[in-house]
């Protein structure tokens, strides 16, 4: 039975008088047609337990009436029933683990079948998942066949998998015995995480780390490194682009990962997963966090900083996203304590912070709220300032390799050549405006549709959304005086972008590889487009790469297979 049809039952049955078909819709918000079809299934299911049936009172409504004994009995079938189902809670973590660790696919028609639950009830759990993964900038899309599946950073999706374990478990009980008494939670947890494989983890942690944390510290650690391990088994990785993908010479480390691999009968194990595990255990630092939950707010306040500063900035702060997430971490860890402590520290460089950096500081600054609720505290100018140091230091860096440039639009009034002829002296003159498009006074709407930040024109235009300069299409010296100034007056929305040497590089080395396969992708040469892609920087969306070489991908990134 579904828990609706129990809960139907349950109030039937309580009922001191009959209840009518309407009043039950009316209560569950569900048709009558439903409520009838579900006092058939439990009647069908109190004949199979040899109670009496539900019975129809002509223009009275729906009956039970039980004998003392019977009526013992039935409550006592009912609790049973009760407790194998999951409540919402419970059902939703279910989803949160198997979406993130199933063999098979997840779909939420059999997920309806296995919870005995309704679709509008299944409809609801999903849309409650999935407003709360939106704090972790993760998505849950459908690949048909494929089922259920996150769209998101991986860091962030591991990070989720781990607060909704402390959340629904509390702290961990690695050591549990089996033969104990499981509680819902506890029993989805171990169906994903057998307690053989985490009792093993627990071994190779104590013989191969040197540096051992108190207890609370080490089930958190145990608890990451399980996530990591099943998250490898699906084939689901960080990207190379998004962390540092050099060996670090540690080899008390080495052992405890190149053992673990073994021992779990990992296959290859990027070298860029090595350093992320070691970088998560390494927070893990009973001197830096008191607790899991601090350590969640660290983790995910920093990934929701840079995203949101380089959304603001436009500046691709990911392309070194290892070095600033890192050390951006270790920077909100003690932030988060020292405002818990009500502890302050001074900076005597946030005005010269704040006028040199002023739009990564305005970024953060627009962010300073998000923590400031997370954390409970208020959060200086000083601090403030130390963050934007984070970020200046990385975008210098980045810099190095990109250009400025200000993506605009030319408007004219005269005609398309007119129009084009001051795009190309713009562009001549000014290699750092880059022209998205060239309208005519009639598309003066489709500025707003545009990605761009600027507009010039060749006339007067009533329109006020973005920066407007009117300049003559031939350009003069004095003219070009006004450009100069109206590009200073607008720097906060310059752009970073790669140097265009880099793109026709890339292509000559593809040729290359190209040539050097003789036209044959193979895993071999598949694997070196890949890694170059990766050195340029390139992120692969690969489900949205449909191969057609089963033995190039595995089958977890193949969206066509045969029949």
């Amino acid at each position: 039975m579904k828990t609706r049809t129990i809960e139907i039952l349950h109030r039937i049955m309580t009922a001191q008088y009959p209840v009518k078909a309407e009043r039950l819709a009316a209560e569950f918000n569900v048709s009558q047609r439903t409520i009838r079809q579900e006092v058939l299934e439990a009647n069908i299911w109190l004949s199979s337990k040899k109670l009496p049936e539900i019975r129809t009172i002509r223009n009275k409504g729906f009956s039970l009436k039980l004998e003392n004994d019977k009526q013992v009995r039935l409550e006592t079938e009912i609790k049973e029933v009760k407790d194998g189902f999951l409540n919402r809670r419970e059902r939703i973590f279910d989803l949160v683990l198997a979406i993130a660790y199933s063999r098979n696919p997840i779909h939420l028609n059999k997920k309806e079948e296995e919870f005995q639950i309704s679709k509008s009830t299944l409809d609801e759990d999903m849309r409650r998942l999935r407003a709360t993964l939106v704090s972790y900038g993760i998505e849950i899309v459908s690949y048909g066949k494929q089922g259920l599946v996150y769209k998101g950073s991986e860091r962030s999706i591991r990070t989720m998998i781990y607060d909704f374990i402390n959340q629904n478990l509390g702290m961990t009980d690695f050591f549990m015995n089996q033969d104990a008494q499981l509680t819902p939670a506890q029993k989805i947890f171990f169906h994903y995480f057998p307690l053989a494989e985490i009792k093993k983890i627990e071994e190779i942690y104590s013989n191969k780390l040197l540096k051992q944390e108190d207890d609370i510290y080490k089930k958190q650690i145990l608890l990451f490194t399980l996530i990591w391990i099943q998250r490898i088994r699906k084939h689901e990785f960080i990207s190379a682009i998004n962390w540092k993908n050099t060996e670090i010479k540690d080899s008390s480390f080495s052992a405890f990962i190149d053992y673990m691999i073994t021992e779990f009968q990992l296959d290859n194990v990027p070298q860029v997963e090595r350093n992320y595990l070691r970088f998560t255990i390494e927070t893990f630092n009973a001197r830096d966090i008191s607790n899991s939950i601090e350590w969640v707010q660290a983790q995910l306040l920093t990934i929701q900083l840079i995203q949101f500063v380089e959304n603001e900035t436009h500046i691709p702060f990911h392309l070194k996203e290892e070095a600033l997430f890192e050390n951006l971490y270790k920077h909100m860890a003690a932030l988060i304590i020292r405002i818990k402590h009500a502890i302050q520290v001074m900076n005597p460089l946030k005005e010269n912070i704040r006028t040199n950096y002023f739009p990564i500081h305005r970024a953060v600054t627009h962010f300073v709220p998000t923590i400031e609720e997370v954390i409970g505290g208020k959060i200086l100018e000083d601090e403030i300032a130390f963050l934007v140091i984070h970020f200046s230091t990385i975008a210098s860096v980045i810099k190095r390799d990109l250009n400025y440039v200000y993506q605009s639009v030319v408007v004219c009034n005269h005609g398309m050549a007119t129009g084009n002829l001051l795009a190309e002296n713009l562009k001549e003159k000014f290699p750092q405006i880059e022209i998205t498009a060239v309208l005519s006074s009639k598309e003066i709407e489709l500025v707003d549709k545009l990605d761009v930040d600027l507009v010039f024109s060749t006339f007067q235009l009533n329109y006020r959304n973005k920066p407007l300069l009117v300049i003559d299409p031939i350009l003069t010296e004095t003219n070009i005086l006004v450009i100069e100034d109206f590009l200073k007056r607008n720097e906060e929305l310059q752009r970073l972008k790669p140097n265009s040497h880099e793109s026709t590089q890339l292509f000559t080395q593809i040729i290359g590889v190209m040539e050097e396969s003789g036209g044959r992708v193979d895993r071999i040469i598949y694997g070196k487009l890949e890694k170059l892609f990766e050195i340029n920087n390139l992120e692969i969306n690969k489900r949205e790469i449909q191969p057609m070489l089963k033995d190039i991908l595995t089958d977890s990134n193949i969206m066509i297979k045969e029949k």
